[in-house]
């Protein structure tokens, strides 16, 4: 007899439905191995997208008022609380600020050269806050630190529980956290800052340790301890800054700074002796999280080289580099895995990382 439509199709069948699952199986493992999701190391992640969710950008000495997306026709001015308060309407809430020593032991908000600028080629130590400012570095330009701390702790109080990012916790910007699942297999990066941020980069005579003492304890007894962030340049075990923040404010946290152009900064061993001696190895993460303090990030110049980027990524320190203020820049410090960067064009930075986060976000690389 004949054999049947029905039959013949019945006889195909097996043949059919395997060359079906073997389809499936292919587009599976083809998922598996690209997706960013799921991936076990296999894919290439996106070096950009790894750290642009959660970097912060830092404003350098309260610059770029110009560069900010404001509805208003008039800019604050740079250097200014105001300003300050701007870019924290902008959602900057990561602030780096210098300081210097007038001759009668007034601490102002901004960096030697921009106060000869203003003073006719003056240096700080050779005026009294009262010439200072006669000379022309007025109030609104040239905020005394002490004022900075303060506007500062107002603004994080000021902050709605609700306005806050999702990584942000607690009232320890330094908190290290275990890495996210959904991470693993992605480009190592630098754990981000866990809130807002007041850098301090004292220069010259005003970086000594009664300076420096007394300046966190304001920032102590504001209610913003574990959002400061000091910084020092040795390290070493003979830190006079380093040794008065372990005795006296044991809580409060120094930024080790690094330049590309001092040959003694180029060692990244360093970078593990001093993580190990001050601050946190990732074999110890438990006890930094416990006790703050110390070493908590590394805040290194951007002319540093990828290995010494990744040595810096490996002490499991923060890491917060600068100048960043072009696209480029901007991405070879997302592909270096830093927690946060240090800009003079917070607007122009902000549309950026706006821009990357966006592209990620169509990627569903999150």
């Amino acid at each position: 007899a004949p054999e049947t439509i029905a039959a013949r199709a019945m006889r195909r069948r097996p043949a059919a439905l395997a060359l079906a699952a073997i389809l499936a199986a292919a587009w599976i493992a083809y998922s598996l191995v690209t997706s960013v999701r799921f991936s076990s190391g296999l894919a290439r992640p996106d070096p950009e997208c790894s750290s642009a969710r959660e970097v912060s950008i830092c404003s350098h000495q309260l610059k770029g008022m110009a560069s900010l997306p404001l509805n208003d026709a008039t800019h604050p001015r740079d250097g200014s609380l105001a300003g300050m308060t701007a870019m924290w309407r902008e959602g900057i809430t990561c602030f780096d600020v210098d300081g210097v020593l007038t001759s009668d032991g007034v601490m102002l908000a901004t960096h030697p050269k921009r106060f000869a600028d203003a003073t006719g080629g003056a240096r700080p130590a050779e005026m009294t806050l009262a010439r200072a400012r006669d000379a022309g570095a007025d109030e609104a330009g040239f905020p005394t630190l002490d004022d900075v701390i303060a506007h500062f702790a107002s603004l994080v109080e000021a902050t709605a529980p609700d306005a806050r990012p999702y990584w942000w916790r607690g009232d320890d910007s330094f908190a290290r956290r275990s890495v996210n699942p959904r991470r693993r297999g992605r480009r190592p990066a630098a754990p981000p800052l866990t809130g807002p941020v007041l850098c301090l980069d004292l220069k010259g005579d005003a970086l000594a340790p009664a300076h420096a003492t007394r300046l966190v304890r304001l920032a102590e007894n504001s209610g913003v301890g574990g959002r400061v962030l000091v910084y020092v340049y040795d390290g070493g075990e003979d830190d006079a800054v380093l040794k008065a923040l372990a005795t006296n404010h044991p809580g409060i946290a120094a930024g080790l700074g690094r330049r590309d152009w001092d040959p003694t900064h180029l060692d990244a061993d360093a970078l593990r002796r001093a993580a190990s001696r001050w601050g946190a190895t990732n074999d110890d993460e438990a006890r930094r999280d416990e006790a703050r303090g110390g070493i908590a990030a590394i805040v290194p110049s951007v002319g540093f080289d990828a290995r010494w980027y990744e040595a810096a990524v490996q002490t499991g320190l923060h890491l917060v580099s600068w100048v960043v203020d072009d696209e480029w820049t901007l991405r070879t410090q997302l592909a270096r895995g830093v927690s946060g960067f240090i800009t003079n064009e917070p607007g122009r930075m902000l549309r950026a990382l706006r821009d990357t986060r966006i592209r990620c976000e169509r990627k569903n690389y999150w």
